[in-house]
């Protein structure tokens, strides 16, 4: 199979895909009001590709004799801004959605998300240091997945908050037509606020709890309501001292 695949540069397969899906139309220049034409698109996913692989634009101009790194500079900051990204990164996800082979993994109605941390050598807004990931700054990129395997909704968030607090956002604020009905993190993107958001806005949460045996659970209803986890329940909620200094809550 791989010795029958042609080998072809990516900058060509991403111009493919843009002729596939016209996700490149949604980077609208921000002052001229118009979608690239067929020379700005090549510039364009020459810029996308040295940004999302962190090559930089220098390296990049130095390997693409026939793009100037003052048309990647150009491109970046006037079509590559929040708006467009996202509106981009939706219409990919969309076009995905409607493809019979994604329908195989998944119907696009449960996702889940996780942080990953990149180092950062310059002085950046999100940009701090921890411990934890040894020397150095870094920011931290928190990514939401579908069943589909498409990312639909990322976020830059600063390395020392817990991902719990950025939950609601990629399940709110995401511009794609997935239905997300359930939702998964691990043991750092829960807290009891995230259960209670989501069970009011009508999102299933299922996170994936670390020493969930040392965490001291309770329940509204009487711990025998839920046999397979009555030994991890510690006890019932009193709900009358609740309603009782609700006003004050």
């Amino acid at each position: 199979m791989y010795e029958s695949l042609p080998r072809i540069k990516l900058t060509d397969l991403l111009i493919e895909v843009a002729n596939w899906t016209r996700f490149h139309e949604q980077f609208i220049h921000a002052s001229t009001n118009r979608p690239p034409n067929d020379e700005e698109t090549k510039v364009l996913m020459a810029t996308i590709m040295a940004m999302g692989t962190n090559i930089g634009l220098t390296k990049m101009a130095e390997a693409t004799p026939d793009i100037s790194y003052r048309q990647m500079a150009n491109a970046a900051q006037w079509r590559l801004y929040e708006d467009a990204m996202n509106k981009a990164q939706a219409f990919l996800v969309n076009y995905h959605h409607k493809l019979s082979l994604p329908s195989y993994w998944g119907d696009g109605t449960t996702s889940s998300s996780d942080a990953m941390r990149v180092q950062i050598g310059v002085a950046a807004l999100q940009a701090d240091a921890n411990p934890h990931y040894g020397t150095g700054k870094g920011a931290t990129i928190y990514r939401f997945v579908s069943d589909q395997f498409s990312t639909f909704y990322t976020k830059v968030i600063n390395t020392n908050a817990r991902d719990a607090v950025h939950v609601i956002d990629g399940l709110l604020h995401h511009e794609t037509d997935l239905a997300i009905e359930e939702h998964y993190t691990d043991t750092a993107g829960y807290t009891d606020q995230v259960f209670g958001l989501t069970h009011l806005l009508g999102f299933g949460f299922a996170p994936r709890l670390r020493d969930l045996s040392e965490s001291k659970l309770y329940t509204v209803g009487k711990p025998s309501d839920f046999p397979k986890l009555e030994k991890l329940l510690l006890g019932q909620i009193n709900t009358k001292i609740i309603q009782e200094n609700y006003d004050d809550v």
